[in-house]
């Protein structure tokens, strides 16, 4: 399977077409400023907080996001540690079985939700798997709820950053109510 650009080279691509060289990389200043000011904010909880992403579809089943996913190149810039089946030259994993989910186990689990009903109604059922039930992030109330749009479909720059914005809300200030 061959990689997509990843959305860092789309905007200096971008820019050069356009001639805004200068735009995109205030726009990569301003980035590298943030995830500063995360890992600053995280101190050293960074290198040792695992964060899991993943996300369940009724077409696909369950599936994790690997490093040369977006969301795994600004998880891999903050400096946080990943589950083991989350790193490596891959963009997801999928079709991971229900006996496999301590895959996605982790000190923090994003979940990516889809506003599809299907979607919602497997994303239903699997809480209801005991095994669900099993995982350490369950257990400890750390499975956080995130938008498809900007962790899935949206790669551009306002996507990375509402990305980064869910990050600061979830590992910096975590919301007492979650899933």
């Amino acid at each position: 399977m061959q990689h997509p650009v990843p959305w860092n080279q789309n905007l200096t691509e971008l820019a050069k077409i356009l001639d805004k060289e200068d735009t995109a990389n205030r726009l990569m200043d301003d980035y590298w400023q943030r995830i500063n000011k995360l890992k600053k904010t995280l101190g050293d909880k960074r290198t040792q907080i695992r964060v899991s992403a993943a996300t369940v579809q009724k077409d696909n089943g369950i599936y994790s996001y690997g490093s040369k996913h977006p969301s795994g190149i600004v998880l891999k810039d903050i400096g946080v540690q990943r589950p083991s089946s989350q790193i490596g030259d891959f963009i997801y994993t999928d079709n991971l079985s229900p006996e496999t989910l301590s895959e996605i186990d982790g000190d923090v689990l994003l979940f990516v939700t889809w506003n599809k009903q299907g979607d919602k109604e497997t994303f239903e059922r699997l809480q209801e798997n005991p095994l669900w039930n099993k995982l350490k992030v369950v257990q400890n109330n750390r499975v956080y709820l995130v938008d498809s749009d900007h962790w899935y479909t949206d790669h551009s720059i306002l996507g990375v950053n509402a990305l980064i914005d869910d990050l600061f809300k979830h590992l910096v200030n975590p919301p007492q109510n979650n899933s």
